[in-house]
This record gives C-alpha cells, structure tokens and sequence, in this order.
C-alpha cells in the first residue's frame, strides 16, 4: 500500500486535470463573449444648454443709481430664449431682444423690476432702484434800476430763480417770494454791497453779488 499511493494519487490528479481541459474545451472555448458597449457621448456644454429651456435676463441696469430731478435715465437690458418680456413699472413697451436700451425721466425715487417669461411658463427677474436728488437751485437773473442812486431815491430790484424753496436778500436776510420773476422796491441809506441767497429743497444754495452806491 504505501508504493501504490503516491502513484494512485497522481493518476487522479493527472485525470482531474484532463477533464478539467476537456470541459474548457468543449464548453467554453467556442463562446463569444459580446464586445464591452462604449459609454453613452456627453453632449458639450453649450449644446446641453441648448437643450434646455435656456430662458435668462441677460442684462438689466441703469447708466446711473441716482439721478437730478429732471434728468434723463438709460436703462438698458436683455433677454434670451424668452417668449414676453415686461417692465415694472410699465413706462416702456419692450421687445424680445439681447440687447436694448431707452429712456425713463422718472419724477421719484423708482424700482424697476424686468420680467421675462418662457415658452413653459417659467419667469425670471431683475430689479435695481434709483434714487432722485433735488434739483440745485439756480438764479435766473438779477437786474436792478441803476448802479448810483442819490440818498432817499429808490432802488428797483428785479430777479428770478428756479428749483428754490426760499429766497433772501442780505444783509438783513429779507425773504423775497421764489419766484421765476419779480422784483422788488427799497431805499437803500448808504452804499451797500448785497447778495441774493435762493435755497434749494436739500439747503444747496445759489448766490448772486451786486453793489450799489448812495450818493
């Protein structure tokens, strides 16, 4: 028994073996194995985009945040893949467009709001607000009688202003009427040099000299 073992054991080993090749053999060296599919393209970027619904406020601003009464404002904006755009407030009818611009004189302090709307439904917006100072205010014009007056003779003093709350002449701070035109009649007792004063809404202030000699 122990010199036919070791031969037993490599006979079945050599056995095992062999139908090991055969079933490789018959059974799998014929299959075809289907090729490894390649992984789905991913579109670039751009196109992806594309795709989509791409509805967007390209732009949306002013030329300015704040405005002088009375100026002129530049708002300009822009859209893309949209199907209605509207302002708020509605001072302007817009157009589909990329890029456009017009022109607001707002009389207040305003929020203007863009909303665009896409084939779907779907909206977005953009807003911004600007604000209005007072206008400064300005004198017009000062005229008066004459430069030399004799003592006791009277002096006519005309003037106007625009934008101004209140007006002054000094010295003395006399208040005057802020007014575009009107004038004004006083006794001037010895050579003066005077200035007109008009205040604005925010205390800017606009002056104008003048000097008259008393004889």
């Amino acid at each position: 028994m122990r010199k036919i073992l070791p031969f037993t054991l490599a006979a079945v080993v050599i056995a095992l073996l062999y139908l090991a090749w055969v079933a490789v053999t018959r059974f799998g060296g014929g299959r075809q194995f289907p090729p490894p599919q390649p992984a789905p393209a991913r579109l670039p970027p751009k196109l992806q985009e594309a795709t989509g619904t791409g509805l967007k406020i390209l732009h949306f601003y002013a030329h300015t945040g704040e405005l002088t009464k009375g100026e002129h404002l530049i708002i300009c904006y822009g859209v893309r893949d949209a199907r209605a755009v509207r302002l708020e407030p509605p001072v302007e009818t817009l157009s589909l467009s990329p890029n456009r611009c017009f022109v607001d004189r707002p009389k207040s302090a305003t929020t203007y709001r863009l909303v665009a709307q896409g084939a779907d439904g779907a909206e977005v917006s953009a807003s911004f607000t600007v604000n209005l100072r007072p206008a400064p205010p300005s004198i017009l014009f000062v005229a008066i009688s004459q430069k030399d007056i004799r003592r006791g003779q009277p002096l006519a003093v005309c003037y106007g202003v625009k934008q101004a709350v209140k007006v002054r002449l000094d010295p003395g701070g006399v208040s005057l009427p802020p007014m575009e035109k009107s004038c004004i009649q006083f006794y001037p007792a010895r050579p003066t040099a005077y200035t007109l004063v008009a205040t604005g809404e925010d205390g800017r202030t606009d002056r104008e000299q003048f000097t008259v000699g008393v004889k």
